[in-house]
């Protein structure tokens, strides 16, 4: 597991989901160290705005501005000064963007949730996770979602 100077860098992959709050909540109640350095990484949902009028595409930049700010607020206060770390977020497919911060930050985990879908779903839409498991050089933890939950 790489290690900081501090200790250990850990990568979280969050999102707004639930699925990605349980991951992080069980990272926080069951494996953290408290010389952790956590790396919370959020890649935005990208929109293609070929055809949207620059009024448009304004709102929605500042409605994705406003999400991203909101995620970021909330996971800082749920780290509320118990553990060191930063946000980064990224354009792209989340599983290579995480995948990439997770080389730049030099990262020795990687966290993330699931969203537990089905074996065709999964064929044709692909997987944060499965991508994830696959790519990344480091052990991968991989939170599945409790049965009862929804997004």
């Amino acid at each position: 597991m790489a290690e900081s100077d501090t200790g250990r860098v850990v990568a979280i992959g969050i999102d707004g989901s639930a699925y990605a709050e349980q991951a992080f909540d069980w990272y926080m109640d069951n494996i953290r160290r408290e010389n952790d350095r956590l790396v919370l990484i959020h890649v935005p949902e990208t929109y293609d705005l070929h055809l949207a009028s620059p009024g448009v595409v304004q709102q929605l930049l500042n409605e994705l501005e406003c999400k991203v700010k909101a995620i970021e607020d909330k996971y800082k206060g749920k780290v509320d000064g118990k553990i060191q770390g930063k946000f980064r977020t990224g354009s792209g497919k989340p599983g290579e963007v995480i995948v990439k911060i997770r080389q730049e930050e030099k990262a020795g985990m990687i966290v993330t949730g699931t969203r537990g879908q089905g074996k065709f779903r999964r064929t044709v839409m692909g997987s944060v996770s499965d991508y994830i498991v696959h790519h990344a050089h480091v052990p991968v933890l991989v939170c599945r979602q409790e049965k009862d939950l929804k997004a």
